[in-house]
């Protein structure tokens, strides 16, 4: 599964969202973003749109705990470590602040580093903005920012790449 096909599927994902109480809690959004992802993304068989618990040290080299990640479990049969069936990491934000952001784009940052997701996603939910620009330099091409609001009835869906 390519990048591409990735980002079209949270895209629709997010354009599917239309009810006014998700849009007021994290949780609550989150909720409905995993079933979404899970039925507009064509995944490769074995893989998984999932709700992330901790990351441990022992096992995974980081103890953030990201939203949604898209991934074949770990199976000792068919990886050598826990890097690789890695897909696409998402973390989550309820109107961000900057600072939010800047915080968010530094545990993807790691956890595109040292558990090697190749694409990182960042989404704004409630708002217009995408906080792309606050972007490091490093994380540009390897992460995706998306904001998306519910005004009456229609989603608007902003994406920014760097």
């Amino acid at each position: 599964m390519t990048s591409a096909e990735v980002l079209a599927g949270v895209r629709d994902a997010l354009q599917s969202i239309t009810a006014p109480r998700l849009f007021e809690t994290e949780r609550g959004y989150q909720g409905a973003l995993l079933g979404q992802l899970d039925r507009r993304l064509q995944l490769p068989a074995r893989v998984i749109v999932e709700q992330e618990y901790q990351k441990q040290a022992g096992r995974h080299g980081l103890t953030i705990r990201p939203d949604i990640i898209i991934h074949e479990p770990f199976d000792p049969e068919r990886f050598a470590d826990r890097t690789q069936g890695n897909v696409a990491v998402i973390e989550l934000k309820l109107r961000s602040t900057a600072a939010e952001a800047a915080d968010d784009f530094m545990s993807l940052g790691l956890m595109l580093d040292v558990l090697r997701y190749p694409l990182g996603i960042f989404i704004n939910i409630g708002a217009e903005r995408t906080w792309a620009e606050l972007l490091p330099q490093a994380l540009h091409g390897r992460v995706a920012c998306f904001a998306v609001r519910l005004q009456d009835t229609a989603v608007t869906v902003v994406e920014a790449y760097r």
